[in-house]
């Protein structure tokens, strides 16, 4: 009876066992078929054709700074290389020569207009003189030919008189001929006074034409055009209080020219100041590719400092004017820079992706 069990319990475990054993493969087979469908490899995507250059950043808009009056460098407050705001003071001026040049011709405008103010003056008194003189000739006003103008009409009329007399035998003829030789003396002091009465009146009407006014008048235009100049080159917007200032609101120096107490000249300039805000890329394009890029056309910028930031951008000229580059014809065009950061430096170099 015990043998009996024994030998059930046994067919009982081997059962369990063909059981799971059953089960385990039909897993198997299950998760193998879910296995192929995973890794089945996906329909591969065409890549979208595109043309690859070598580029620079460069900017479009860069500021040279020069002053042509004269000046010294007191102090430089900058490095090139150097980040710059709006308003930011770069470097002091030493310009007291060139002030002490403007108040010296602020003197001399201002005597140039006094002297002519007295031209003026002199001018309205010869023109009154004149007219009165004038006025006189005329009018025979003046105190000298009115009272010889008298004298010499009551002697004629004493002479006519007198001849009347001499007629009939009433007075001697030497009186007659005494008054005829009053009356011509009187006649030629007359005409004598007249005469010098005009050339009076001429010699006012010379000096009056010759008086000066046309060239002191030229004279203090040109003191202030020469002043309005001396002043507009120290009024400039990147001058303030005896300093170079930056006008741009994102720029950088470069290109600095001078030292601390150098004397600035017209021929050199100071320094440059970059727009970074006008950043672009520069790139060669080989002939052959030409066809496929125009205005508008979508690109990648990478730079060579970091391959890991792209910069999307478009094509916004294309030269119309091919040129060499070792030996090659190619054709300059650039490329807008979208989303530009801090990272990317005027003359850095970049890979530049141009689709089709």
């Amino acid at each position: 009876m015990k043998k009996k069990g024994i030998i059930l319990l046994f067919f009982v475990v081997v059962a369990i066992l063909i059981g799971v054993l059953s089960r385990s493969k039909s897993s198997l087979k299950s998760t193998g078929a879910t296995t192929d469908a995973v890794t089945t490899e996906p329909v591969a995507t065409p890549e979208r054709p595109s043309i690859e250059a070598f580029g620079l950043v460069k900017p479009t808009e860069v500021m040279n700074i020069n002053i042509d009056f004269p000046a010294r460098v007191r102090r430089l407050y900058v490095q090139e290389g150097e980040k710059v705001t709006l308003g930011q003071p770069l470097l002091a001026l030493e310009v007291e020569e060139y002030r002490t040049e403007i108040r010296a011709t602020e003197y001399e405008l201002q005597l140039a207009r006094h002297e002519l103010k007295q031209i003026e003056s002199e001018i309205a008194r010869l023109s009154t003189k004149i007219t009165e003189k004038e006025k006189q000739l005329v009018q025979e006003s003046a105190y000298e030919l009115s009272q010889i103008k008298s004298d010499l009409r009551k002697a004629q009329q004493d002479l006519a008189t007198k001849k009347a007399l001499l007629k009939v035998n009433a007075i001697p003829a030497e009186e007659v001929a005494s008054l005829e030789k009053t009356v011509v003396d009187l006649s030629r002091s007359y005409a004598h006074i007249r005469t010098e009465k005009e050339t009076e009146l001429k010699d006012l009407k010379a000096e009056l034409t010759l008086n000066g006014l046309g060239i002191q008048k030229e004279r203090v235009k040109l003191l202030e055009a020469k002043l309005e100049m001396l002043r507009k080159k120290l009024d400039q917007s990147f001058i303030r209080n005896d300093e170079l200032i930056s006008n741009l609101t994102n720029g950088v120096v470069s290109a600095i020219g001078y030292a601390e107490g150098d004397l600035i000249t017209a021929e050199r300039k100071i320094f440059s100041i970059i727009n970074l805000d006008s950043l672009i890329v520069k790139a060669n394009l080989a002939e052959e590719f030409i066809k496929d890029v125009h205005p508008g056309t979508e690109a990648i910028i990478t730079p060579v400092a970091d391959y890991s930031r792209t910069y999307p951008g478009k094509v916004i000229r294309r030269s119309d004017l091919a040129i060499t580059e070792n030996g090659e014809t190619v054709v300059p065009i650039e490329i807008s820079i979208e989303n530009r950061d801090d990272f990317l430096l005027p003359n850095f170099n970049v890979d530049v992706i141009i689709y089709k």
